[in-house]
């Protein structure tokens, strides 16, 4: 099969699929334009679409290069790239698919140079979206828990001073809902039910903005407790002494 009848077999389903309502003239154009080209002209293409946030016609080109060319390394980096044009845009939709093919790129290629950055992705695409301490946790759970992956399985990746810092500022939120919690126990009066969730602050969050706070509410907490117990024994000897009259 010639190198020409190769493009136009790979290209014309994604051209189809891609673009929609495109004119036959339009698919029969691209494929002219791209049956000459190398897969490093097509590549680089696609990034100038990119640069100039022309998102889709990036994607469709990148796609082109991935899907011709899968177990080239210029092939990898398309699907990356592909990844790319999702996580761009910070709606739920676009997020979601490219967390999946991050992820899918991070399993199919484990070995791969860039697998780290697929992993750091991972983790943004769960925290590109504002995440909150009085919200469900579980975005918040799973970007640490990828951000945590890159920095275990690769400690010397370039990546690992972005993993760190979104580590730390996940733990922060992480620290912050239970401090919430906290704070609604003691204004309820749920005086050891507030001590232990400080406890576990102290405990597995050290660097937390409030620490100091923390670590002065539960002496406070402790004095309180102490002073309740003292009062039930109070009250109970007086009881006692009272039905023994």
């Amino acid at each position: 099969m010639t190198y020409r009848k190769l493009m136009t077999f790979f290209l014309l389903p994604l051209v189809l699929v891609a673009g929609g309502c495109k004119s036959s003239k339009d698919e029969s154009d691209l494929l002219d334009r791209l049956a000459n080209l190398d897969k490093e002209t097509i590549y680089d293409q696609a990034e100038q679409l990119y640069s100039e946030k022309d998102y889709q016609k990036a994607r469709d080109l990148f796609s082109f290069v991935y899907d011709t060319f899968p177990n080239d390394p210029l092939g990898h980096k398309a699907a990356l790239r592909v990844a790319d044009t999702y996580a761009v845009k910070i709606d739920v939709t676009s997020l979601t698919e490219a967390r999946l093919r991050y992820r899918d790129f991070a399993n199919r290629y484990p070995n791969d140079p860039d697998r780290d950055y697929a992993l750091l992705m991972v983790g943004q695409t769960y925290s590109a979206r504002k995440l909150r301490p009085d919200r469900d946790l579980s975005d918040i759970q799973e970007a640490l828990a990828a951000y945590q992956q890159l920095i275990n399985l690769y400690p010397n990746s370039q990546h690992i001073s972005d993993a760190e810092e979104r580590v730390h500022d996940l733990r922060e939120l992480l620290a912050d809902h239970e401090w919430l919690v906290a704070k609604f126990y003691r204004r309820n009066k749920y005086y050891l039910g507030a001590m232990w969730r400080l406890e576990y602050i102290h405990e597995n969050y050290p660097n937390f903005s409030e620490i100091a706070t923390v670590d002065a509410q539960i002496g406070e907490l402790k004095t309180l407790l102490d002073e309740r117990e003292a009062a039930w024994k109070k009250q109970l000897e007086a009881l006692k002494k009272e039905s023994e009259d």
